[in-house]
């Protein structure tokens, strides 16, 4: 029986008691000064009662009333029963009113109805009207020989009134924790809660939550304006219980660090049942279910102790992978290429976990992804893909339509492969088509393991592409020739790929070998690519017709080696290129060429249309060349040879007409050379007179 019925009828019982002796007398009034037992002291207790026809009346006062806690201190209490009833040693107050202040409840005046019969431990008291701010609570209670029932209806009920209410009956561990949360909301309340003397039996709890908002002190856990269902069913025995519950979440917004939900355009409902043992601190979920609108839907298993959870079992099927990747998935990769996706299709998951294993799985259809940084995509993804610590084979098989990476376009192809105990392995090689040729993979070998985390490596053979049709959809200048080489391994570790040996382009008529090629994370917010390149007998009349240079004839070898790009933007280099010295071959030069070298170098422009040199369209020259070292956005300036004034970019030589193109700027902006270059881009030549 709780504690207010008990009190409320001891003081039913001192009424009635004291008005024995006076049945034949109309009003009895009577005052004690001190009234005191175990758990209820009375101060100034005046008490009447008049004798009516149809029972007894009682009116009593006190100034103060001492309750045992939670309830402690009434004080201005007035209890009036104007039909008050006693018979067979039962006692009923059918019209009861209670009025008293108390320093957390305020100023209260209940309603109360109080039946009992003594004999038969059977008791049932109606309070109605307990008022918490502006709401109001009734509350019904019944106790029978140790059995009790309480009934709790509720509108209004400001939350943070109520944890006032009840913070005496909760612990200081409980109650410091509740303190760090910024809570409020209205609700409105019907329960029903069953027991056995002071323990817990049962309990059946509908409440709706108005205009719920909370916050915990760190912010990582925030949600405005609300509108919560709570059905929850709860059952205890012998040390154990049982609950079913279901929340609904109908209105305002979330943040549980790092996602984000608007539930006024995606309702959340969560429906769960399961057991828990007090005494092991041992729970378990038997079926948790969960939907998000129409389109994401989960349910699992889960088990743990205390806040330790020691498996799951959980099934996620989305329809719309927009919503699942927008609300669940991309907050958790912020400035990376994995976070700012666009993406369509239908998914479905299955994770399997505990302490010592786990197991994901993956269907996808018609699935697109389609990175906003344009780094890659993929289309009309199809099939299954997972990944295991157990040793039983887990078999992926996946296809698509097409897919491109960095604008480079990737026609479609199919993955076959299988994984187990972290380790992944391809059950027939897989071949990408890349514009007219073909990139094959073979021997691919690729582990996620604990601390070093995912790793893979390959080899593979890369069968020759037009660099005509890859300049065109790079945007670069239209090149000439073939790219295409062995690729002895290529391998990830470290959010790095490495490439070991030589990938050999061929190009402008001469050989382009790219060595020690190592890309850090690639898919990033900051890449960072690292290269040593070699360059042998270019045609220079094809390079220069190509970039719309000016005329140059003759042959150029040439190096880029320590190049390092951050953001696919240069930061260092060491660069020369210049005219080899065998196999010379004819060496020209036109005015447009001399020009814009001239400019390149930090010399005068246009400096041929003035004067005898005008007359000549081309020169003959012994050698060229020019050198950059980049550092520190400078770039450090030479040529084949020095002079008095600078360098020599053009030295001339052989049959005149021959000319000289020397530079004068040893240190540049990395900045100004690239506005220079792009002058001569732009530029349309000198003009001859």
């Amino acid at each position: 029986m709780s504690a207010t019925t008990r009190y409320a009828i001891a003081l039913m019982v001192l009424l009635l008691v004291a008005t024995t002796s006076a049945r034949a007398i109309e009003q009895l009034a009577m005052q004690i000064g001190v009234w005191s037992s175990e758990q209820l002291t009375i101060q100034d207790l005046q008490l009447e009662v008049d004798l009516l026809t149809s029972g007894l009346a009682v009116t009593a006062t006190a100034k103060t009333v001492q309750l045992a806690e939670p309830f402690g201190r009434l004080s201005n209490v007035r209890l009036r029963c104007d039909k008050l009833r006693w018979w067979s040693a039962q006692i009923d107050c059918l019209q009861g009113q209670l009025d008293f202040s108390h320093p957390q409840w305020g100023s209260q005046q209940v309603a109360f109805e109080v039946q009992a019969l003594a004999a038969a431990e059977n008791y049932k008291i109606t309070l109605n009207g307990i008022r918490i701010d502006q709401g109001r609570l009734n509350i019904q209670a019944t106790y029978q020989q140790g059995q009790w029932q309480a009934q709790l209806t509720g509108q209004q009920i400001e939350l943070n009134s109520l944890l006032h209410l009840i913070s005496s009956s909760i612990n200081e561990q409980q109650l410091n924790h509740f303190l760090q949360w910024d809570l409020t909301a209205t609700a409105d309340i019907d329960a029903v809660v069953n027991g056995q003397q002071q323990q817990l039996k049962s309990a059946t709890v509908s409440t709706t939550f108005n205009n719920l908002t909370f916050s915990d002190s760190g912010g990582r856990y925030v949600g405005e304006q609300l509108a919560v269902d709570l059905q929850l069913e709860l059952t205890v025995d012998a040390g154990n219980g049982a609950w079913q519950q279901t929340l609904a979440v109908r209105d305002g917004q979330a943040y549980f660090e790092p996602v984000f939900l608007d539930l006024a355009e995606q309702a959340v409902m969560i429906r769960s049942d399961g057991q828990f043992g007090f005494k092991e601190k041992q729970w378990q979920i038997n079926n948790l279910w969960f939907q998000q609108g129409e389109t994401l839907k989960a349910s699992g298993r889960l088990q743990g102790q205390m806040a330790e959870l020691q498996s799951l079992d959980i099934d996620i099927s989305s329809t719309d992978l927009s919503i699942l990747y927008g609300n669940w998935l991309q907050p958790f990769f912020p400035g990376s290429s994995f976070g700012q996706l666009r993406t369509s299709g239908e998914a479905s998951a299955n994770m399997q976990w505990q302490t010592e294993h786990y197991q994901f799985s993956l269907d996808l259809q018609s699935v697109s992804l389609e990175d906003d940084g344009g780094r890659f995509s993929i289309t009309d993804l199809n099939g299954q893909i997972g990944w295991s610590d157990y040793a039983a084979v887990l078999p992926i098989a996946l296809n698509w339509q097409s897919a491109s990476v960095f604008a480079v376009p990737l026609g479609g192809s199919r993955l076959m492969a299988e994984v187990s105990q972290d380790q992944i392995r391809f059950t027939e090689s897989l071949s990408l088509p890349i514009l007219d040729g073909e990139l094959s993979i073979n021997d691919l070998q690729m582990s996620l393991t604990a601390p070093q985390g995912l790793r893979w490596q390959f080899q593979g053979l890369l069968s020759p592409i037009s660099m005509d049709q890859l300049s065109h959809v790079l945007g670069w200048p239209v090149l000439q020739g073939k790219l295409s080489g062995m690729i002895p391994k290529v391998s990830y570790a470290g959010e790095a790929i490495t490439v070991d040996g030589a990938l050999l382009l061929k190009i402008f008529d001469g050989t382009t070998v790219i060595r020690n090629l190592r890309l850090q994370q690639p898919f990033g917010s900051l890449p960072q690519l690292y290269a040593d390149i070699d360059i042998s007998r270019l045609d220079l009349r094809t390079l220069t017709s190509t970039f719309d240079f000016g005329n140059i004839s003759g042959k150029l070898d040439g190096r880029i080696h320590n190049l390092r790009l951050s953001d696919w933007q240069p930061v260092q280099f060491d660069a020369l290129f210049e005219t080899p010295d065998k196999e010379p071959g004819k060496r020209r030069i036109s005015q447009r060429a001399v020009n814009n070298l001239s400019q390149v170098g930090g010399g005068p422009t246009a400096i041929l249309s003035r004067g005898f040199m005008g007359l000549f369209e081309d020169f003959s020259y012994q050698k060229l060349g020019l050198s950059c070292r980049l550092m520190n956005s400078v770039c450090q300036m030479d040529g084949v040879e020095a002079t008095e004034q600078g360098y020599y970019i053009v030295k001339g030589g052989g049959l005149p007409p021959w000319i000289n193109v020397v530079g004068h700027t040893r240190e540049v902006d990395w900045p100004e050379l690239i506005a220079r270059l792009k002058a001569v881009s732009q530029s349309d030549g000198p003009v001859i007179q």
